[in-house]
């Protein structure tokens, strides 16, 4: 074994859950038994664990034609369509879950028609059998987002499974705050037309709240973790002490990240991080008062098929340069297919933007309103029903003493005969 490649053994057995727990080892093993790593951040380790774009997007297509180069802004008529390398329009960006790959990064490709034949169709090799023995999962996972915000890949990506074709409807949302209810509280109002200025970027919540972990993990630990090596996030930062001018933060290493950046997560997720005996209190994220989201609708079938299996085992081993004839335990069968690729296709269910404003849809008169008409339906305390059974006291009363009368008029006349 390589050393590159023990050294590559030795991160994830540090980094990576099995069955959702880490392996918990001791202070003095970080100096020892993995002297060669612990000062590797994990930009540098993910760049070499992580699967190739050659190796993974063989297929690409957007708005009906292949995908170009990311930035390219020539014609079609420019390039040979036939050699285009489908992973050219992908850019490198790092997340939370690790080195991922975006589409569109800069925001300059449109969709000019709906349907899945005008948006963007990859075929996607999972490479199961370069996993290592701590991936409990297979698959890919896939963030609708803008392209000014971060990805938080964790908390809002949707998984593709390998021998699937998934069809990915996007709708675009536009929602507005209404002026009357700016000032409300949460979740409702609370909203700043000021915000961009005061972060000095395209706000967003995601980019709020990466910036709240950012500021803490400094912090606490001296560095920030990888994927917050940002211009939206550190840009904004200035010296936490206010000695000093800014200064671009360090980012951890693979010691730091395990024994401080992890924990400093856990505990803005949990409530309990304390920095200098003081508690961290939660995240003042105001929603901006005009802002943008996905929604979508995701459907899958199998892939491929049973009547075309034969055809996509002969196209595959031709790919890999295995002849019919030379066909031994290295030919891809069609269970090996399925459980390697899957298809997918990312599109607009229709080109137009839904805008939506919030209002209250429940106000303190509503309260008021709905107390009464208990009040009334519970205890018969309105108006009507008040004067009714004063009435029927009134009326109880006078002919209970009217009858009183006759019965002792009654009496009297006997006692008198």
């Amino acid at each position: 074994m390589s050393t590159k490649k023990g050294q590559l053994k030795d991160f994830l057995k540090i980094t990576t859950p099995v069955w959702g727990h880490r392996q918990e080892f001791d202070a003095a093993s970080w100096d020892t038994k993995y002297d060669k790593i612990v000062q590797q951040s994990m930009k540098d380790v993910l760049q070499t664990a992580t699967h190739s774009l050659e190796g993974t997007i063989e297929f690409c297509k957007f708005s009906g034609k292949p995908c170009l180069p990311t930035g390219f802004n020539g014609t079609f008529e420019d390039i040979d369509l036939e050699s285009t390398d489908p992973t050219a329009a992908f850019s490198t960006v790092f997340t939370e879950h690790g080195l991922c790959y975006s589409f569109n990064q800069d925001g300059n490709l449109t969709m000019s028609r709906t349907g899945a034949l005008y948006g963007l169709s990859l075929r996607l090799h999972v490479a199961q059998d370069d996993y290592f023995e701590t991936q409990d999962v297979a698959g890919f996972k896939v963030l609708l987002h803008n392209s000014y915000e971060p990805p938080m890949i964790e908390e809002y990506g949707f998984a593709l499974r390998p021998g699937s074709e998934t069809y990915v409807r996007i709708r675009l949302q536009k929602v507005i705050i209404a002026e009357s209810y700016k000032d409300t509280p949460r979740p409702l109002g609370y909203c700043d037309p000021l915000l961009e200025q005061k972060f000095n970027t395209n706000y967003t919540i995601s980019v709020c709240v990466m910036q709240y972990r950012a500021i803490n993990m400094l912090k606490k630990c001296g560095c920030i973790a990888f994927y917050m090596d940002r211009p939206d996030i550190v840009f904004t930062f200035s010296d936490i002490s206010g000695d000093q001018p800014y200064i671009r933060p360090r980012i951890c290493n693979l010691k730091e990240e395990r024994t401080c950046a992890d924990q400093v997560l856990e505990g803005l997720a949990l409530g309990t991080l304390r920095i200098n005996g003081e508690k961290v209190p939660d995240p003042d994220c105001p929603s901006p008062c005009v802002y943008t989201t996905y929604t979508y609708t995701v459907s899958q079938s199998e892939y491929p098929s049973s009547a075309v299996k034969d055809k996509v085992v002969e196209e595959v081993n031709k790919q890999k340069g295995i002849s019919p004839e030379e066909a031994d335990e290295t030919a891809w069968t069609i269970e090996r297919i399925r459980d390697n690729y899957l298809k997918v296709h990312i599109y607009f269910e229709e080109l137009s933007t839904l805008e939506m404003e919030r209002h209250p849809s429940y106000l303190i008169s509503n309260l008021i309103g709905d107390v009464g008409g208990q009040l009334g339906l519970l205890l018969g305390m309105n108006i009507c029903s008040l004067v009714q059974f004063t009435d029927y006291i009134i009326r109880f009363s006078f002919f209970k003493g009217v009858m009183s009368l006759v019965r002792l008029y009654k009496a009297k006349k006997q006692r008198e005969k």
